[in-house]
């Protein structure tokens, strides 16, 4: 038996929340719900995979999905880590080929529906049609912040820093007087968000670490000084 969302589970997501509700319904009932463990690829992941992206739209219900692409020497290249309520396609018209790819960053719960599925109520829904214009103007946005950050004048630590206030902000939790990232995150991980090779992010790791910034244990960041830590990446002192 096929496990569907209901109405009730979408109107908790942004992206649906003014949608009509017959419509609500009928997306609800075309739905699946799949669950996904930790460090588990979606189908169609490198290598030799196509992108799952092209067939099936995947909406983030619980959990971290890390999205990412493959670069020319086939490592990996970390572009969003996106949290409930996110919509994980670069693409649902098809007007081009997504080539992205994503994997479970804590384990995940995944609302799938076809992509070309979704793009037939978009066209007849202004409500969900505005919905999406406004989460890819977000993510658009995210992205030229993204470029910003990792220019290559900028000091390694600086950019730790600065993918590490991105995700503090999306997924920390207070502890203390600072804040933790509450999910596993490896350096491996880290330096593929940064596009830099993991020694350099654990140089940079240890430096943050004996100003004071970071601690990192288990595979968890902690920030023991949020403000200090984004002087740090403006200023880089």
């Amino acid at each position: 038996m096929v496990d569907r969302p209901t109405p009730l589970m979408l109107r908790q997501m942004e992206l649906f929340q003014n949608v009509e509700e017959e419509l609500l319904t009928q997306i609800a009932g075309e739905m699946q719900i799949q669950h996904i463990r930790r460090s588990r690829a979606l189908d169609g992941a490198p290598p030799g995979g196509v992108s799952p992206f092209r067939e099936t739209a995947y909406f983030v219900f619980q959990g971290i999905v890390e999205v990412y692409s493959v670069t020319q020497r086939g490592g990996r290249k970390i572009l969003f880590f996106q949290g409930p309520g996110s919509l994980l396609n670069m693409n649902v018209a098809g007007y081009s080929q997504d080539n992205h790819y994503g994997k479970a960053a804590s384990d995940a719960i995944l609302l799938c529906l076809p992509r070309e599925t979704l793009a037939g109520y978009a066209r007849s829904s202004p409500a969900l049609m505005e919905a999406l214009l406004c989460h890819y103007e977000n993510r658009l946005w995210r992205l030229s912040h993204q470029l910003k950050n990792t220019a290559g004048a900028l000091f390694i630590e600086r950019k730790l820093a600065a993918k590490l206030m991105k995700l503090s902000a999306d997924f920390g939790k207070p502890q203390g007087t600072g804040r933790v990232i509450a999910f596993d995150l490896t350096i491996t991980q880290m330096a593929d968000y940064i596009g830099v090779p993991r020694e350099s992010v654990s140089r940079a790791c240890r430096k943050l670490t004996e100003m004071g910034l970071v601690q990192y244990e288990n595979r968890r960041f902690f920030l023991p000084d949020p403000a200090g830590l984004e002087q740090f990446r403006r200023q880089g002192k």
